[in-house]
């Protein structure tokens, strides 16, 4: 399983994402015995050689109490709902508790190990496919217990509810705040904001790398804007930009211009708008910072 091949699928490569998923998204009687501290992913050796074919799937342990447990991660790159996604679950964890028995991890006379399927699902469209197999099954009453239950948990990431978890910085919940972004200005705000928070956690930078990735290749849609990248430049870009500002505000004193903008402080700030610029930043990021009106930012530029 290469983890290049999507950068979405990086961001759940990190466990922190993982437990953030777990404590933001399943029931918290559940959490709070689970031990994110031995959150361990399961490598190609773990899995079928049908499983291997599922690129985009991630499969984690947890250890809850005594217990370990298997999170499946199902990621749906897809604009709309897949209506075998109920058969494909109920395969997906019959294949995974079969190649634990082949490969020795557990024997057949054990109790199999509880599997968690959690889809993720970022389409335009809203998920109408059932989140049950039982609810797919016809089945005539007097033989109804023949009937499988197999649930999955549906993360259905551009409409769900996440502000009150971003508040106290869950990872998973901020991924799907930055989906759910209305426009570039409220995208790029809310990944610096989230940015901001990472560089504070030595921890994160790994993951803040993979953000960035995504932000690069998936969230910046807008090709007829630059729309720089929150998660490259940082507070370093925010210092260096204070520095180009208070360059140019004390080579106005050392001119001894008391008011007026003269021609050459004129071309100097045009210099600082210019680096600015190619530092990724759009007119409406530099009108904010500097508080210059777009017009004049552009006239300069």
């Amino acid at each position: 399983m290469n983890d290049s091949d999507h950068p979405y699928k990086r961001l759940f490569s990190h466990p922190e994402m993982i437990a953030d998923l777990v404590r933001g998204f399943l029931n918290p009687s559940f959490v709070s015995d689970c031990d994110f501290t031995k959150l361990e992913r399961c490598n190609g050796s773990y899995v079928t050689d049908d499983l291997r074919e599922r690129e985009d799937d991630i499969i984690w342990k947890l250890a809850y109490g005594d217990r370990t447990l298997i999170l499946y991660l199902l990621l749906e790159f897809q604009s709309k709902p897949d209506n075998t996604m109920p058969v494909r679950i109920m395969s997906y964890m019959a294949l995974l508790w079969q190649d634990l028995i082949r490969t020795g991890v557990i024997v057949p006379s054990d109790k199999l190990p509880g599997i968690i399927p959690i889809v993720l699902y970022n389409g335009e469209q809203s998920w109408t496919v059932p989140q049950n197999i039982q609810e797919t099954i016809l089945m005539p009453e007097p033989v109804s217990q023949f009937v499988p239950s197999v649930p999955y948990l549906l993360i259905d990431e551009l409409r769900l509810s996440v502000h009150h978890l971003i508040e106290v910085r869950n990872l998973a919940a901020c991924l799907f705040g930055l989906e759910q972004s209305s426009g570039p200005e409220e995208l790029f705000e809310f990944g610096e904001k989230l940015n901001r928070w990472m560089e504070t956690d030595p921890n994160l930078e790994s993951m803040r790398r993979d953000f960035s990735l995504y932000f690069e290749s998936t969230l910046k849609r807008d090709e007829d804007r630059s729309l720089s990248n929150p998660f490259q430049g940082g507070t370093m870009l925010a210092e260096k930009v204070d520095k180009w500002i208070a360059a140019y505000k004390a080579e106005g004193k050392a001119e001894g211009k008391a008011e007026g903008i003269t021609e050459g402080r004129i071309e100097g700030m045009a210099i600082i708008l210019e680096r600015m610029k190619k530092a990724g930043m759009s007119v409406a990021e530099i009108a904010k910072i500097t508080g210059m009106p777009e017009e004049e930012i552009r006239s300069l530029i």
